[in-house]
């Protein structure tokens, strides 16, 4: 049975280099079937809560993006736009 994760993205080289692999249908990083989960308990939907917490967190420093250039719309406060905001959202 094929397990699929929630890795946010400053993670996925680290889920990768375990072996997970990545479903561009589903847009979700799975451990193929047969292979030992431990490794990816972080990251197993038993986990989404912790998971979801640490890329709220992250700067689009931290996660490696470029922040400026002519496409570069600035934020009244720092939040990765892929992710959840009380903020963006009117929460």
């Amino acid at each position: 049975m094929t397990t699929f994760l929630t890795v946010p993205f400053a993670e996925k080289d680290q889920a990768k280099s375990l072996g997970a692999r990545w479903n561009a249908e589903k847009k979700k990083w799975y451990v193929p079937a047969g292979a030992d989960l431990a490794p990816f308990k972080k990251w197993t939907n038993a986990d989404t809560e912790t998971s979801d917490r640490v890329s709220k967190t992250l700067t689009m420093e931290e996660v490696g993006l470029t922040i400026t250039g002519a496409q570069f719309v600035e934020r009244a406060h720092d939040c990765v736009p892929w992710s959840s905001c009380e903020v963006c959202d009117g929460r």
